[in-house]
């Protein structure tokens, strides 16, 4: 259960508005809220922008309440983030959560030892810099004084603590839910991008289909052109030799008409003449 929360700026850790609930009757839990976020400050590197993280402090009894901020400070500087840390056992524990979102730092502080309780406090803490962020600039929150917030925010701050700690059960449900909902989202998008890469490979597959459809149709084309051109070589190569043969023909033609006449008279008189001579003897 939340038991005390404290919104602070982290330049200067300057604490702008904090609500401690009943069950929070004793204890110097402010004090050591404020030390851990003077530490904070100190050694940003702990506590980056954007970091979600859960700081332990275990008090079994034996240290008095002088020591108890000194050794604080020493075990607050581990981060806790796996469930394997968490110690369950009867030693008294209070855990600090934050998160540093916008130059602000929000906390609050639980007795909550369950990991999933600690998913709700960071959904408090969510919901808590979604009020904070929407009422406040971010340039009234930097010029602010300490407190400066409080009056105003204050009832914001432990309406919204009720009601993440009277319904911590039904919030766990929807962390689950949530989880489930999330899980089907990267399904959804699993199977999108996979359907997107079979349509991305089916166009590819039409595509060469096209591509081999007109490959086959320009080899038809080119084969009924090449016939063509075929047919016309060898019409051409016909008449070329019909033409050599024709001149040739015409070529002989007048040479014998140039020796024996248009009506070859010549060469047939002299046929005949020979034929007498040969008589005669």
């Amino acid at each position: 259960m939340i038991v005390y929360a404290v919104i602070a700026r982290s330049k200067d850790a300057a604490i702008l508005c904090e609500y401690s609930s009943e069950a929070l009757s004793s204890g110097n839990a402010p004090q050591v809220t404020a030390a851990l976020l003077e530490h904070l400050r100190s050694h940003p590197s702990i506590m980056q922008e954007g970091e979600l993280k859960t700081f332990r402090h275990r008090n079994d009894g034996s240290t008095s309440e002088e020591d108890f901020l000194s050794q604080f400070m020493q075990a607050c500087t581990v981060a806790i983030n796996t469930t394997e840390e968490l110690d369950p056992g009867a030693v008294e524990e209070h855990f600090f959560h934050l998160w540093h979102q916008d130059e602000v730092f929000y906390c609050c502080l639980s007795d909550d030892r369950d990991p999933k309780e600690q998913k709700v406090n960071f959904a408090f803490l969510q919901a808590l810099a979604h009020d904070f962020g929407g009422r406040y600039s971010k340039r009234r929150i930097r010029n602010a004084n300490s407190y400066a917030m409080d009056k105003e925010f204050l009832p914001m701050m432990r309406s919204t603590m009720h009601h993440y700690n009277i319904n911590r059960a039904e919030l766990r449900r929807d962390e689950q839910v949530n989880s489930l909902l999330a899980k089907v989202e990267d399904l959804k998008s699993v199977l999108g991008r996979n359907i997107s890469l079979l349509l991305e490979r089916e166009q590819q597959l039409d595509s060469l289909m096209d591509k081999a459809t007109q490959a086959r149709q320009d080899s038809m084309i080119f084969k009924k052109k090449s016939f063509r051109a075929k047919r016309q070589m060898e019409t051409k190569s016909y008449k070329m030799w019909f033409l050599i043969c024709f001149t040739l023909a015409v070529f002989f033609y007048v040479i014998i008409t140039s020796a024996c006449g248009i009506r070859w008279q010549h060469c047939r008189a002299a046929s005949y003449s020979d034929g007498d001579n040969s008589g005669g003897n």
